[in-house]
């Protein structure tokens, strides 16, 4: 496996962390095309994406129908920018896992798990979560795609 790992949460605001030997060295927030940016200046690190899997939208919370419609949108629209990051580091041949989601943490809980102190929203958080600690014998149970 590779020594920099990348993890990716797609969305509207895309959480990204790059990982270097288990260690975060960066995580940030951009959108589609800044991530595709971001994976071109790291052509040898293996992807970890996060690949939502819900297609449930109703929820407790949610006050009308104009709500649940306004989270079906959303949700339909992380769910295709992840189809396209795949898409696109099949064609260029990249070495990615798919994941899914593992469940929300808090600043507290993230800066224990991962050792990032800085400031973090929940996306970044997602990113971090999916590449820090990643080992060689968990990339083996998860990898989809290596070239």
């Amino acid at each position: 496996m590779n020594s920099v790992v990348i993890g990716i949460d797609p969305g509207k605001t895309t959480g990204i962390a790059i990982c270097h030997n288990g260690k975060l060295i960066n995580v940030f927030d951009s959108d589609f095309w800044g991530c595709i940016s971001t994976l071109k200046a790291y052509e040898s690190a293996t992807v970890v994406i996060e690949l939502p899997t819900t297609k449930h939208v109703w929820h407790n919370d949610a006050v009308n129908k104009s709500s649940v419609q306004r989270t079906g949108v959303n949700v339909g629209s992380c769910i295709r920018e992840a189809e396209l990051l795949v898409k696109w580091l099949s064609l260029n041949e990249r070495n990615y896992i798919i994941q899914r989601p593992q469940g929300k943490k808090t600043a507290e809980q993230f800066a224990k798990i991962t050792g990032w102190t800085k400031r973090t929203n929940q996306h970044q958080r997602d990113a971090g979560l999916l590449c820090v600690g990643l080992t060689a014998k968990q990339s083996e149970k998860w990898l989809i795609n290596e070239h």
